[in-house]
Parts: structure tokens; C-alpha cells; sequence
């Protein structure tokens, strides 16, 4: 399941960290840090989005954010876990996704990446991605900033 073999889109958001900072700890700081507007709008979409079979949300609450492979953590379902990446996503009927939450030294020190990787299924998931893109734009940079040290 790690691999998309191709993609349609990819994008990456990058942040300093603090010393010492892990994968793990990057991963639980952004998305224990997704404010309440994001939830509302990811409940909106599933209620849309529900009759035409797609999968729905998991919401977990903050403190029961447990990063280790197998978990559901909202949209995401964690692949793989290490001290320098964790590695989630899922597959559904309209497109798969990834999304790569790694630690790395930077020119200024530690740095946190947040990258997503899409790829479509035929034209239904190109247009789906293509409606909420600009609202992932617009989340995902504003939610990993607040992992910034």
C-alpha cells in the first residue's frame, strides 16, 4: 500500500523544529493542532460525499492521537514509523494519497516536511481533488506551522 506508482499531484510544506524533535512528535503536533474550522469542514465533506461511497473521517481526539503503523488518524491510516518519517495515507474509490511527515537538517537546523502525494482514479477523482484542493491549500500550511519551534 506505500507506494502510489505515480502521481497527479504533490505538494510540501516546510517549518523549522526544535532539537531533538522526531517524526512522531512532528506528526502528533500538526495534526493535534488542526483547529476546529478544519474538523467542521471534513464533516461537511463526508456527509456530501458519503452517498457516492466514499470513505468517511475517523475524528480522534487529541489525546488519543497514537502514532504507530495500522492506526486511523482522521483521513490518514499510518503506514510506517520511523525516527525520520512517518509515512500515511489511504486508497479509496476516486483517488489514493500519501502524505510524508518527516524531520530533516536543514540550513538553520531541524526542519519538519509535510508532503502530500495524490493520484487519481479516472476523471471523477481529478475533479474531486480539483474541488477540495484549494481548501488543502489553504489548511495544510496554516496546521503544520504550528509544529514551527
Amino acid at each position: 500500500m506505500a507506494s502510489l506508482g505515480g502521481f497527479d499531484h504533490v505538494d510540501a510544506v516546510a517549518v523549522d523544529l526544535a532539537p531533538g524533535t522526531s517524526a512522531v512528535d512532528f506528526t502528533r503536533t500538526v495534526l493535534a493542532g488542526t483547529p476546529e474550522w478544519v474538523h467542521g469542514l471534513l464533516t461537511l465533506r463526508d456527509k456530501l460525499m458519503a452517498p457516492f461511497g466514499l470513505q468517511v473521517q475517523e475524528r480522534v481526539a487529541r489525546d488519543e492521537i497514537r502514532v504507530e503503523p495500522g492506526k486511523r488518524l482522521g483521513p490518514f491510516r499510518v503506514l510506517t514509523v520511523s525516527d525520520r518519517e512517518v509515512l500515511a495515507g489511504d486508497n479509496d474509490k476516486h483517488l489514493d494519497f500519501r502524505t510524508s511527515f518527516a524531520v530533516r537538517e536543514g540550513a538553520a537546523g531541524l526542519e519538519g516536511v509535510c508532503t502530500t502525494v495524490v493520484r487519481y482514479h479516472r476523471r471523477a477523482g481529478h475533479l474531486y481533488f480539483k474541488a477540495i484542493q484549494p481548501f488543502h491549500n489553504l489548511i495544510i500550511p496554516r496546521i503544520v506551522a504550528r509544529a514551527r519551534s
